[in-house]
């Protein structure tokens, strides 16, 4: 959607290093606003220039991570000859517009040896009219706000595994629990998974998630081995992004055959996860 904004300016010629914001006008279904420097935005290399910048406004009102892309170009009006003098910042360049980059301009826009020459009309009787054109388009992209998430609510996982000198299964697998979203479970292999275990109890952290082939999750996770009365015997740590072609890490040692029989009470073993920092992805509009 494209939308034009005109502002006309009293006294700008008198105003040194001070910055003039427009009223607010919409655009795109976006709210905005024009700010220009008349002496030049100093900060940024603008000296013996005039400064504008589209600025996006009211951005509290937008949902996290926002992404918005526009074109647009300025305009400034020759009150004498009656036309505009147009021109586009960074030419047919789109410009995204986001939470840490809210506003696009030019910083040497016009010199001000042209502004301020009479015979060019932009400035007659210390009065402007400045304006801009402004092209709201959408991402054709997938766009994803990605947030890390530390200590997330009902991150801890208790699996009782009965009887595990009996146990004869290649592996087994706990039931699944759900941390911030993504679907989880313990997998074990009794034995050992490889001959590196040596007889001692594999232990890995399975995702069971992820629809598209990019799709990721990241956990910093920790399985503890616990007694009765809930005492750590055991602590393990590690993290890992997860992908649909690699959806499980965890520790092919994670019990030494030798140390298992000082971890099992009563032929049960209390093996615990916790999910201690995840990644949250969300689709952005």
């Amino acid at each position: 959607m494209k939308r034009s904004r005109e502002w006309e300016l009293h006294g700008p010629a008198d105003k040194d290093g001070e910055k003039y914001e427009s009223s607010i006008f919409e655009a795109g279904g976006y709210k905005w606003r024009l700010c220009f420097y008349p002496k030049g935005n100093k900060k940024r290399g603008g000296e013996d220039y005039i400064s504008l910048y589209l600025k996006l406004a009211e951005t509290s009102t937008l949902p996290s991570c926002w992404e918005i892309y526009a074109r647009f170009k300025f305009f400034v009006f020759d009150q004498l000859r009656g036309q505009y003098l147009t021109i586009k910042e960074g030419g047919e360049s789109t410009r995204r517009f986001e939470e840490t980059k809210n506003e696009w301009g030019l910083v040497q826009m016009l010199s001000l040896e042209t502004f301020e020459d009479d015979s060019n009309g932009y400035l007659v009787d210390d009065s402007c009219i400045l304006g801009a054109e402004v092209f709201v388009s959408k991402h054709a992209g997938r766009v994803e706000c990605l947030s890390f998430i530390k200590k997330p609510e009902d991150n801890k996982f208790r699996w009782e595994i009965e009887k595990i000198s009996t146990l004869n299964d290649y592996y087994y697998d706990s039931k699944n629990f759900i941390v911030e979203g993504s679907t989880w479970k313990i997998h074990i292999y009794p034995k050992g998974d490889t001959s590196e275990a040596n007889g001692g109890v594999s232990a890995f952290l399975c995702w069971d998630g992820g629809q598209e082939s990019d799709d990721k999750v990241y956990a910093e996770f920790k399985f503890m081995v616990k007694n009765k009365l809930g005492d750590n015997l055991l602590e393990r740590a590690a993290k890992y992004w997860f992908g649909t072609s690699a959806d499980s890490w965890g520790w092919p040692k994670f019990i030494e055959l030798k140390d298992l029989e000082g971890l099992v009470e009563d032929d049960r073993l209390i093996l615990e996860a916790e999910i201690v920092v995840t990644s949250a992805t969300k689709n952005l509009p």
